[in-house]
């Protein structure tokens, strides 16, 4: 399956999981679209200055990976920067953020796979 990126599903949030600013995302595979653990594959851009809120999960885990930009994740409390080629990892029961501290567009891919 090849899935083009304006076959997507465009989806703008404003002050994501509680932080600020906008995040645009494009939603290629949801749920039952897959048959393995995986929960949401996405491709985002965080706005400049924008920030997604601090939020656990308990249930799934949650990936990150960097395409460009520069940025603060906030790891179970500690404060750590990302940038281009960076994976973030969040485990069950850890909490993160994502913060765009650079100049241009934070871009990079989620992925949510369940416990």
């Amino acid at each position: 399956m090849i899935i083009k990126e304006c076959e997507t599903k465009k989806v703008t949030s404003e002050k994501p999981r509680g932080g600020h600013g906008l995040i645009h995302g494009m939603q290629y595979l949801v749920g039952d679209e897959m048959t393995n653990k995986i929960k949401v594959v996405m491709a985002n851009d965080l706005e400049v200055g924008a920030m997604i809120g601090e939020h656990s999960h308990t249930d799934d885990e949650e990936f990150y990976y960097i395409i460009d930009g520069q940025g603060e994740v906030i790891d179970d409390g500690v404060t750590k920067e990302v940038s281009a080629g960076d994976l973030v990892y969040t485990g069950s029961d850890h909490s993160h953020s994502l913060k765009n501290t650079g100049d241009k567009k934070l871009k990079f891919l989620a992925f949510i796979v369940e416990k």
